[in-house]
């Protein structure tokens, strides 16, 4: 009659951490599996207004508007989305924008977690609303000339550099773009990136590129 040898505690450690390991791997190959990689070209919905839409969605590369048309058929753009922002689903049975591409974008795809909002995370409303409230104060109070002053002080940490000239970053976003997301007319952005190189303040030397040049003064004309 033989008699099994106890089992020492370093072993039952063991063999606890093997399983804890190999039961995270198999999470992580299972979010692998759920996700999928994506081209979108310029001007490509991702999800539309109203659309059902469920899923996680990982910007890698290219610049992505959040979209909300109004009844009177004009556009509102709510926020973009840079290189390493996720957009999330909304709380809602369906997304309140739709979603397009400003530049050709890689994206990846993936399930959502059944809470959309945590401590964390923001759901797709929440993070939208997020970039409303920061952008409100300057529609309301503060003249176009600032508010554009405040729009390139915001975005130029994600613009890309230009590889063709130096000190200078890709102008990812369109100006009616940028028109559209503060509330006031391309003619109004033109004529303020006009004035903002004519007193030295950026250089534009082409239409899709720009030089900053002066940033305290910028930050001065936001300020008001």
């Amino acid at each position: 009659m033989s008699i099994a040898a106890p089992i020492s505690s370093t072993h039952s450690s063991a063999v606890s951490r093997f399983l804890v390991a190999e039961a995270h791997q198999g999470e992580l190959l299972g979010r692998r599996r759920c996700e999928v990689a994506a081209y979108i070209p310029r001007g490509r919905a991702l999800f539309w207004q109203d659309e059902n839409q469920r899923q996680n969605i990982e910007i890698r590369q290219g610049v992505v508007r959040a979209v909300r048309l109004l009844e009177n058929g004009n556009r509102q753009i709510l926020a973009f989305f840079w290189p390493g922002d996720t957009i999330r689903p909304a709380q809602a049975s369906c997304q309140h924008y739709t979603a397009e591409a400003v530049t050709p974008c890689s994206i990846v795809r993936s399930n959502a977690a059944d809470e959309f909002c945590s401590d964390h995370t923001s759901c797709g409303a929440h993070q939208v609303l997020e970039e409303m409230l920061s952008l409100s104060p300057m529609m309301g109070r503060k003249n176009s000339f600032a508010c554009v002053a405040w729009f390139l002080l915001r975005v130029q940490p994600h613009l890309p550099r230009d590889p063709k000239r130096a000190h200078a970053l890709q102008l990812l976003i369109p100006r009616a773009d940028i028109a559209d997301h503060l509330g006031t007319s391309m003619e109004t952005v033109c004529r303020a990136l006009a004035e903002f190189k004519t007193r030295g303040l950026i250089d534009l030397p082409t239409r899709k590129t720009i030089r900053f040049i002066d940033e305290k003064a910028l930050a001065r004309i936001e300020e008001g």
